[in-house]
């Protein structure tokens, strides 16, 4: 029966686990005192935007998700092109 030691290892790795309990609870044990914390809604301050503005900023983020589309639509055609001109060269061509 030949372990290598490892056995021992991990009974020693448990006994230093243990004897860091005490440490950890009492780290954890004084943070999570909720009981203490006062009741006060945060406010924020949100500017808000009459129905013109309102529709200008929805068609703006339309228009800059239309871009960000195209524009990722196109990196995957060339990326797709690239792989498959890479894959004809390297199957026809003798080197």
């Amino acid at each position: 029966m030949s372990f290598g030691g490892h056995v021992n290892d991990m009974v020693n790795k448990i006994k230093q686990n243990a004897a860091l309990k005490n440490a950890r609870r009492k780290k954890f044990k004084s943070g999570n005192d909720y009981s203490k914390i006062k009741i006060i809604k945060t406010t924020y301050n949100i500017p808000k935007l009459s129905k013109s503005d309102l529709n200008t900023f929805k068609q703006k983020i339309v228009k800059v998700a239309a871009k960000e589309k195209r524009k990722q639509q196109l990196y995957w055609i060339l990326g797709a092109i690239s792989v498959l001109i890479s894959i004809l060269i390297f199957n026809f061509v003798d080197f």
